[in-house]
């Protein structure tokens, strides 16, 4: 049964996105951003957890979609955001990190970034087993790599962008279990914004955890009932990896 002050913050959350996203006629946070090819290297942790996207080798292939959040223009910062979606087990699967910070307060508070390189969190836990876990990635580039979207296209052309995929315990250590290699072709998607919920297409075997999930699923859900573009709804498109909610 839901408590009481979460349906309370549900229906504000729904509410106050739900307006946000008709005021911008579309998306009221990350509203464009740039697509690449994403190739999921897991080599898995050296201590096992229980969850085979954490504990197994595997290739995943999939998307990954870079943006700004507020979408104010550079070089002011802005919250920036690395959305993967992949197929695993004959199912969709999604995961949502934005800049952060890396210790254990750190991890869970957003952090304007004016580069693409650095710390990048799931801000909410998943539910591994009888544990909770973060998820985050690390990107590192040769050079600097400021946060236009002109610069992570070009850098792909030489070759893939690579983050260190990482999980931690709430306030435990970082630890790697694979790496993300974003390649070109990057596309624009200002256009017809790629949507993403990583709430209804989860990871297997790590569930959303606590109430603050339940909380943003009503976020997203008002959000992403708003068309981009009214006269051409992106939802009446589909493709495998590109599934409409």
């Amino acid at each position: 049964m839901e408590r009481p002050w979460t349906s309370l913050a549900r229906s504000g959350l729904a509410a106050g996105f739900g307006t946000a996203a008709r005021l911008r006629r579309g998306r009221p946070l990350h509203p464009s951003g740039l697509v690449l090819d994403a190739h999921l290297r897991l080599h898995g942790m050296r201590r096992p957890c229980g969850v085979p996207f954490l504990d197994q080798p595997a290739d995943l292939r999939g998307i990954a979609r870079l943006s700004r959040s507020v979408g104010v223009p550079p070089p002011l910062p802005d919250i920036l955001g690395i959305a993967f979606r992949w197929r695993q087990d004959d199912t969709t699967a999604e995961l949502l990190l934005a800049t952060t910070g890396h210790g254990p307060l750190g991890r869970r508070l957003l952090r304007p970034a004016v580069r693409w390189t650095g710390m990048y969190g799931c801000l909410f836990p998943y539910q591994a087993g009888d544990r909770r876990v973060l998820l985050g990635a690390v990107l590192h580039t040769p050079g600097a790599l400021p946060a236009t979207f002109g610069a992570p296209a070009r850098a792909a052309e030489s070759g893939p962008l690579v983050l260190e995929l990482l999980a931690a315990a709430p306030s435990g250590p970082w630890r790697p279990f694979g790496q993300a290699h974003l390649s070109a072709p990057a596309l624009p998607d200002d256009e017809h914004p790629t949507r993403f919920n990583p709430l209804r297409h989860p990871i297997p075997g790590l569930r959303p955890a606590g109430w603050l999930n339940e909380v943003r699923d009503a976020a997203y859900t008002a959000a992403q009932q708003v068309p981009d573009h009214p006269e051409n709804d992106p939802r009446t498109r589909t493709s495998p990896l590109h599934p409409i909610h």
